[in-house]
């Protein structure tokens, strides 16, 4: 019974991450262009259909993280990782919340972007996401 909980567990924690994984590879296209944008301060060269374009990606992604969130928060984690599995969830969604604060930068009307809440978000989404990477690794290695 314990290794089925374990087993399931680490099941769930794949699938979120491989999503996760996923989802960011799906996005990073638009966020290298808004990056680039960004840095050569060109975001008014860019026109409302593609700033569009990149807000309804960026939505899609984090609707998808929103997911994986509420399915990590809904994981029966073992007891023995529960301190390792909160660490995980919060890390989780303060990198979601970044997300969203990123694609809320985005003006698609005005085509600009808040760029200090775009960097922002950017260096909340590495921390988190290291935050996440070690939460994980700590988990793994965990004794089953």
């Amino acid at each position: 019974m314990r290794k089925n909980n374990m087993s399931s567990y680490v099941n769930v924690l794949s699938q979120v991450l491989q999503g996760t994984e996923d989802e960011a590879g799906a996005m990073n296209d638009d966020f290298e262009k808004m990056r680039k944008a960004i840095d050569d301060d060109k975001v008014s060269e860019l026109s409302q259909a593609d700033l569009q374009a990149v807000v309804d990606n960026f939505q899609r992604g984090t609707d998808s993280y929103e997911q994986k969130l509420n399915q990590l928060e809904q994981a029966s984690a073992p007891v023995r990782i529960l301190g390792k599995h909160k660490s995980l969830v919060a890390a989780f969604r303060t990198y979601t919340e970044a997300c969203q604060a990123m694609t809320n930068s985005i003006d698609v009307e005005n085509q600009a972007v808040d760029v200090a809440a775009f960097n922002q978000s950017e260096k909340t989404q590495e921390n988190a996401m290291e935050k996440v990477t070690a939460a994980t690794q700590r988990i793994m290695t965990s004794p089953m």
